[in-house]
């Protein structure tokens, strides 16, 4: 199999975070089910089968797929048709809530103006 220049080294990956969590070959391989071999072997290539991937992902409960995803271009397009619809709202209900906070804020200032005068 040709591995082009811009493939994220999922072997690679799944080290680093195994490293981390210090989890050991034969303890992932008892969760997914694959000798600690198997394992080492994940650990080492450059590319993984998604459904190993899945595997391990329920295994661990850590979404190694996200991980990807984030080494990707923020330019890329993402198969989430509301998700501009969502940040917009969510953008104009914050502006919202900061308006209403200044306002707050200046309501507030006038009432202890006021209490201090009387």
């Amino acid at each position: 199999m040709r591995i082009g220049l811009n493939n994220i080294h999922t072997g690679g990956m799944l080290n680093r975070w195994l490293t981390e969590k210090h989890i050991s070959n034969p303890e992932l391989g008892k969760l997914i089910g694959r000798i600690p071999l198997s394992v080492k072997q994940y650990r080492q290539k450059a590319t993984l089968q998604t459904a190993v991937l899945a595997e391990i992902c329920h295994a661990t409960q850590h979404n190694f797929f996200s991980d990807m995803a984030d080494k990707l271009p923020a330019h890329f397009t993402k198969n989430q048709p509301n998700t501009d619809k969502i940040l917009a709202e969510k953008d104009a209900l914050i502006a919202q809530l900061q308006e209403e906070n200044k306002v707050l804020k200046i309501r507030n200032e006038v009432l202890l103006e006021v209490n201090k005068k009387s």
